[in-house]
């Protein structure tokens, strides 16, 4: 029935995520699992874990608002992180607004979907 359903579903195009969980007692292991697929249709997915480093920052700064893009890349600017900086001749992201930035920020890593 189950192979049955997965024909079914893929038969049909769909374009959307999947998440499989499967409990202690059902795996070979003994250990429970839980996965999840990125169904991004005929996009790409920017996969990249990017770590945001703490930073101090002068009084009076602010930081600048980006449009973050569904695919790859999210975000190209370099103020970010350097992860984020223009690589293969792509061009920055114009901002599109701003707001006053606190004194000092803490490091982070940053991706497309929560990281566990």
């Amino acid at each position: 029935r189950f192979s049955l359903l997965l024909a079914a579903a893929a038969s049909q195009g769909a374009v959307g995520c999947s998440v499989v969980a499967v409990g202690k007692g059902a795996s070979a292991s003994g250990f429970p699992m839980v996965a999840h697929t990125d169904d991004s249709g005929t996009g790409t997915s920017d996969v990249r874990l990017v770590r945001v480093p703490r930073r101090k920052w002068a009084k009076g700064s602010t930081r600048k608002l980006y449009p973050w893009a569904l695919g790859y890349p999210r975000v190209v600017a370099a103020e970010l992180s350097p992860e984020y900086a223009p690589v293969n001749g792509q061009r920055p992201f114009e901002p599109i607004g701003e707001i006053p930035q606190a004194e000092e920020t803490f490091a982070y890593w940053d991706m497309d979907y929560g990281v566990q």
